[in-house]
């Protein structure tokens, strides 16, 4: 597990000898959750700053009528729950679902932003590194914000496939998603979607295979 935490950015610049002195001050556990558990429930888990270390996760949002939306996927090494940590909530308002057997090192955010009893000097050092997480972060949720601007399912799809082929300079490339997942990512329906691809596959403009495509255009 340390060999993964030395390379993750939340530790940059800090040595394993501090590093196990911030396990220890942050009051950390790794937890196992199984596929189909929740590692945060909405409205209902305290929000603590989670390291995923094994398996797939997403970050889920539902209305009060049971929509889902997918606010993003989490793969190996992708931190999670820092934004409502910091904001003090005793609650966390978006739930986080196991979509494989996952393992997670969860972390008490708050004994990290405030000074500690030890006086831990790598304080100022891990809190400008989550500062730039959380700047990438939000940057990245501008993207998605503009892939549902567009009005239209193929104006979003396209919007987001070219960026995704952009990412992998590629015009072939995987996807994170299935297709129920793009839908709730792109926030359409899931069979109106299915016809639009349909309908792009034919005219010429793209080709796929389960999560692969390749952009013609």
């Amino acid at each position: 597990m340390k060999k993964i935490l030395m390379r993750h950015p939340l530790f940059a610049g800090i040595d394993l000898q501090d590093l196990n002195k911030i396990l220890s001050c942050m009051e950390s556990r790794e937890q196992h959750f199984p596929k189909g558990s929740f590692i945060f429930l909405a409205d209902e888990s305290y929000p603590r700053l989670g390291i995923l270390l094994k398996g797939r996760a997403q970050v889920i949002k539902e209305n009060i009528y049971g929509d889902k939306m997918i606010i993003g996927m989490l793969e190996p090494g992708s931190l999670f729950g820092e934004t409502y940590a910091c904001m003090g909530l005793s609650r966390i308002p978006v739930s986080v679902g196991a979509i494989e057997d996952c393992s997670v090192l969860l972390l008490d955010i708050n004994r990290m932003l405030k000074i500690c009893n030890n006086s831990c000097v790598f304080h100022q050092r891990l809190v400008a590194n989550l500062l730039n997480i959380i700047a990438t972060k939000n940057m990245q949720l501008n993207r998605k914000m503009s892939y549902i601007t567009h009005k239209t399912i193929r104006g979003r799809l396209l919007a987001y496939l070219e960026d995704q082929a952009e990412k992998a300079n590629s015009d072939t490339f995987e996807i994170p998603f299935n297709r129920n997942e793009l839908a709730d990512y792109l926030c359409v329906d899931r069979s109106a979607m299915s016809r639009e691809l349909g309908r792009m596959k034919k005219e010429g403009l793209l080709d796929f295979n389960r999560r692969t495509f390749r952009l013609q255009v």
